[in-house]
């Protein structure tokens, strides 16, 4: 429901030590940030849960985070205060490492916003480049990028059966490879069918968010070629949902 309220402690990296490739690996403890999330929609904990990585439950018991995001997305920003210009307001605080949520109930903002932090934080801190791309491997250890503004296919690029696939979105490059900033998947799902992408179709299931799709009431069978909402129709699964996912990646 509406009141509900979720505290969810994520992390943007694993406590892993670098993989023997020299082309992918998550160097965990080294770059990974600690995320909690404090959230008024149930599936947006859930949604961020898919698309962060969770620690190991004995983290949990001295979890601080280092960014706090609060999503308050169904309550209105005051478009009357000083500079803003409509009720939805996306705003960052880096030096109390903040993020505040108003006006836009749209999980991909909170994806986003953590992304914006390591954009500052991996080149400025670490001097590691951040990218926007997906990426795979192949059994030699070769990675290939995909670069593109959302929606434009890296995840359909990379999700490719005879390649491991190292991440969808969010990658950043190091002086010893490429690694992956998140640990689930951010699918477009217009025009999805079984037969052209069978490993996002068959990663939509128990435990995946659905977002902005049209459904039957009666039997909840998703179209997805129904585009009345928005062409933006979306799903974030974890990445362990994909069969030839790199893990760590």
């Amino acid at each position: 429901s509406g009141k509900s309220t979720a505290n969810v402690p994520l992390t943007t990296s694993t406590p892993v030590t670098a993989s023997t490739s020299l082309t992918a690996m998550r160097d965990g403890m080294k770059y990974r940030i600690r995320v909690r999330v404090v959230c008024a929609r149930a599936y947006h904990a859930l949604f961020m849960r898919n698309m962060l990585i969770r620690p190991p439950r004995e983290e949990l018991e001295h979890f601080t985070p280092d960014y706090t995001i609060y999503n308050a997305g169904k309550f209105p920003a005051n478009r009357y205060t000083s500079g803003m210009t409509s009720g939805t307001s996306v705003a960052i605080n880096f030096a109390e490492k903040e993020m505040v949520i108003l006006g836009t109930e749209y999980a991909g903002e909170m994806k986003k916003g953590i992304f914006t932090v390591l954009f500052y934080e991996m080149p400025v801190k670490h001097n590691v480049l951040t990218l926007h791309s997906s990426a795979n491997e192949s059994d030699k250890g070769e990675v290939t990028l995909f670069f593109g503004l959302s929606g434009t296919g890296k995840t359909t690029l990379s999700a490719d059966p005879q390649r491991r696939l190292i991440g969808d979105d969010e990658h950043c490059w190091s002086d010893t490879g490429v690694f992956n900033i998140e640990g689930g998947c951010y699918a477009k799902c217009i025009g999805l069918s079984h037969e052209k992408e069978p490993d996002i179709y068959n990663a939509i299931r128990f435990g995946s968010v659905l977002e902005n799709v049209v459904f039957d009431p009666e039997t909840r069978v998703v179209d997805y070629d129904d585009a009345t909402l928005t062409e933006n129709t979306r799903c974030a699964y974890p990445i362990e949902y994909i069969p030839n996912a790199k893990i760590p990646c």
